[in-house]
């Protein structure tokens, strides 16, 4: 699961970028990936991670897999079918807001993305982008936990050939529903303590995000990473008294060894 989850959550901030005459169709390898990110959104205590991860690319006709994945299925360069995910460690047993609680297993988020593109230029573009994720843990209690809606608007700078730069920054709010919202920010009668007042979820605004995102090859090595917000200022989850940080920052930051790309479309 270290493994997987760091592939997860690098796909929720990948650059979606236009392929270019002098790419490579196919593109592997391997690398490896140092997380930093909050126990969980809300939380004021943090967690690292190093893991590897299999490095892929692959840029067909009418699917992509190129930092994310996209279908290409409408007659229009504007609008694409893409996948979105998302993901988040364990949440530790000693975080001092979750005393006495159940653990937070890890949580793997993916869905549909429907993407319009409203202008471009050469290199760089703008997007609607309307993504719906399903949550589920992954552990001790694997199951589903609800769902996220994220639309944003995202700017994002192609890379016009082979090493230029891939940026995106995207800005938007988020949703969630009852069950996601529960899962992570219900205080259940059992669990209250003279710290730790009841709390009873709904479904709403959860927030707004800021995402970040980078990558380069440079010669036979690609470089990757993220930096994103999440503030949580009058979100339905806000008065949680699991909430003990309005704004959250986590980064992420990839290098891979490409031992292959062959072929050029």
């Amino acid at each position: 699961m270290k493994i997987f989850l760091p592939v997860i959550i690098l796909l929720s901030f990948s650059t979606f970028a236009d392929h270019y005459p002098g790419h490579a169709k196919l593109e592997w390898g391997i690398g490896a990936v140092m997380l930093s990110t909050p126990d969980y959104i809300g939380s004021s205590r943090s967690q690292n991670l190093f893991a590897p991860f299999p490095y892929l690319k692959y840029r067909g006709k009418h699917l992509r897999i190129d930092d994310g994945i996209e279908a290409r299925l409408f007659n229009t360069p504007d609008l694409l079918l893409s996948i979105s995910g998302n993901g988040s460690l364990p949440s530790p047993d000693d975080n001092p807001a979750r005393e006495g609680m159940d653990k937070l297993d890890a949580s793997i988020e993916f869905g549909p993305s429907l993407e319009y593109r409203l202008t471009h230029d050469e290199s760089t573009s703008v997007w609607l982008e309307v993504p719906l994720r399903f949550a589920f843990s992954i552990g001790d209690n694997t199951g589903y936990i609800g769902q996220i809606f994220n639309p944003k608007i995202a700017w994002r700078k192609s890379a016009l050939n082979k090493f230029d730069w891939k940026l995106r920054v995207a800005v938007g709010p988020i949703f969630g529903d009852e069950d996601f919202n529960g899962y992570y920010y219900n205080v259940a009668e059992h669990e209250i303590t003279s710290q730790r007042p009841a709390f009873k979820a709904v479904q709403g605004y959860n927030g707004f995000r800021t995402d970040f995102t980078y990558s380069r090859r440079i010669g036979k090595f690609w470089l990757g990473g993220f930096i994103r917000n999440d503030n949580l200022s009058n979100s339905v989850i806000e008065d949680s008294p699991l909430v003990t940080e309005s704004s959250n920052w986590t980064a992420g930051i990839s290098l891979a060894l490409v031992f292959s790309d062959r072929g050029c479309c």
